[in-house]
């Protein structure tokens, strides 16, 4: 008798429901990501013994799978406090479009099936999953929140070979031993005695990289090398009811370093503020036909009441450096080729003669005052599509009127093109500057650390969700990069949880939901070099090509001969 098709749902159900359970700050059982996909391979048997003869889809029940997945795993996008359509689309938005995303590797698989087999179909998969995450990293719609190698996060004993894999290297390992597995099983319900090796090789490949990666981490010393001693700030600021508007910036800027002032002692030298900290906004005034900048333009910093309100500060901790993230402007030059994320300075813009307009962008970024040296600053690389950018805006123009108003964005920001390191040259300090959203990015770091980073510090808000899984999530990010990179992490959340991340990814002094406080911690700079960090994306870029090549293999067969119906 052939499967019905509801139980064939409930299989694919069932795959959804096991990575929900797996996933950080939802279930949190992270080994169960070996076994995550196996009722969906199962259920993908089942439907070709349904319609053995006939051509059906397998997708819609992928869909199921990867769309329960999503959504259990990102409910909290619904929690913000929005109108009702802005819940839904930021809600929904990134679970669809992530879902459809998700069933491609699974289409091709099935492609490679009917070509060439079930094996070699399933090795073919591990790579287009791979490639899948790799090409999700860098694009105008990038979410890599979901790729397979993060469901470890929690659990940094386990992982201390992403130094030299990444974060990848965790997605092929899950994917390597789930087929394993897999194969073992069909061999096994066949009565064939062959099934312990597919299982002994499973088996191997849990227990060795974890007796290594134990032995790693408890051999290894993350309180080695030059130190400083740090202070994160969390200010608990509300972000829909005082942080835009609300309070009057200078207010909150006072509050974060009254913080900050009950953790300092003579020996601390750096001090880290969250994300958006500083809102004194940018104005300008006309003295005839000249602009006066005022506030926080990047073309003048130094002269912002919010930059001398802190150099004040400064002035009583002289050793101390001072990290912390703003919203910020930069009047484009004239003459210069205007960004499509750009905005016009004058309005009415349609008003305004071509010649006499001027264009400035606007940036979520992060200001620097060393103990010595000028001030410095660094606009976000990694933008949030939808929130804080546009997709594709190059192509279809600025569309900031239907972007997500999000952390005080209602337009594309503007980015910076170069991985900047940010010098302190009294404490010897090359800090790493990682603005909330780019903590996910591993490349994007490790380009960063390449550049002479010896400590990163991760400053964000997380308060936009509430109490829920998202910062939670969120955080488990910091151990990974703390791991791949072997760099120490101060971490400064508006809200959520601002901590330190040692060099192995444990995280140390976390501090409590909507608590404000400051934290003071020795933290330790290092200068080594990763593998990963050297290299990069190995196993990513590897998959990549894998696909590319089976590509051709598909597409020479396809000319040589006709296709076989299935």
């Amino acid at each position: 008798m052939a499967p019905s098709r509801s139980r064939i749902l409930l299989w694919a159900a069932a795959s959804g429901v096991l990575w929900a359970l797996a996933w950080p700050a939802i279930g949190g059982f992270s080994a169960l990501a070996f076994f995550a996909w196996l009722p969906l391979l199962h259920a993908e048997r089942l439907h070709d013994l349904r319609t053995a003869g006939q051509p059906r889809a397998f997708v819609p029940y992928v869909l199921l799978a990867v769309f329960i997945w999503n959504a259990a795993s990102s409910w909290w996008f619904f929690c913000v406090s929005e109108p009702l359509g802005t819940r839904l689309l930021s809600g929904f938005s990134p679970m669809v479009v992530n879902s459809l995303l998700m069933i491609l590797p699974w289409w091709l698989k099935r492609v490679v099936n009917r070509r060439c087999g079930a094996r070699i179909a399933a090795f073919a998969f591990i790579a287009f999953w791979i490639t899948f995450e790799r090409l999700h990293h860098d694009w105008d719609m990038q979410w890599p929140w979901f790729s397979i190698g993060n469901v470890f996060g929690m659990h940094p004993a386990w992982i201390q070979w992403y130094e030299h894999t990444g974060m990848l290297g965790g997605s092929l390992w899950v994917l390597l031993i789930t087929f394993f597995v897999d194969h073992g099983i069909q061999r096994w319900r066949v009565g064939s005695r062959r099934s312990i090796v597919p299982f002994s090789l499973a088996t191997g490949l849990v227990i060795v990289p974890c007796l290594w990666s134990i032995w790693r981490f408890t051999t290894y010393s993350a309180a080695s090398g030059p130190s400083i001693e740090a202070v994160i700030v969390q200010p608990c600021v509300d972000p829909y009811t005082e942080k835009f508007g609300g309070m009057d910036p200078m207010e909150q800027l006072d509050r974060m370093l009254a913080l900050a002032e009950a953790a300092m002692t003579d020996s601390t030298a750096l001090v880290v503020m969250p994300e958006t900290a500083l809102q004194e906004g940018a104005f300008v005034d006309m003295d005839g036909s000249s602009l006066i900048l005022r506030g926080l333009w990047e073309n003048d910093l130094p002269a912002a009441r919010s930059t001398q309100r802190m150099k004040a500060f400064q002035d009583r901790h002289p050793r101390a450096a001072l990290l912390t993230g703003m919203s910020a402007e930069f009047l484009l030059p004239k003459g210069v080729d205007v960004p499509a994320s750009a905005r016009p300075l004058f309005q009415p813009h349609d008003e305004v003669p071509p010649a006499e307009q001027r264009w400035y962008e606007a940036y979520n970024a992060a200001l620097f005052i060393p103990s010595v040296g000028p001030v410095e600053h660094y606009n976000k690389s990694k933008l949030v599509a939808g929130v804080e950018a546009m997709p594709f805006e190059r192509v279809l123009g600025a569309m900031g009127d239907v972007a997500v108003h999000l952390g005080g964005t209602s337009a594309s920001l503007g980015k910076q093109v170069e991985r900047e390191v940010l010098y302190d040259q009294g404490s010897g300090l090359h800090v790493i500057p990682a603005i909330c959203y780019e903590s996910v990015f591993g490349e994007h770091v490790a380009a960063h650390v390449r550049n002479g980073g010896n400590l990163i510090a991760v400053i964000t808000n997380d308060g936009w969700w509430g109490d829920s899984p998202g910062y939670r999530q969120h955080l488990t990010f910091s151990s990974i990069r703390a791991i791949e990179t072997r760099r120490a992490v101060v971490r400064s959340a508006n809200t959520g949880i601002s901590c330190f991340v040692d060099r192995r990814g444990v995280i140390q002094q976390p501090t409590n939901w909507w608590v404000p406080i400051a934290e003071r911690r020795r933290v330790y700079m290092n200068d080594e070099i990763t593998f990963f960090v050297r290299h990069g994306d190995l196993i990513g870029r590897l998959a990549v090509g894998s696909s590319l090549l089976v590509f051709v293999v598909l597409l020479v067969q396809r000319v040589r001969q006709p296709r076989v119906a299935k």
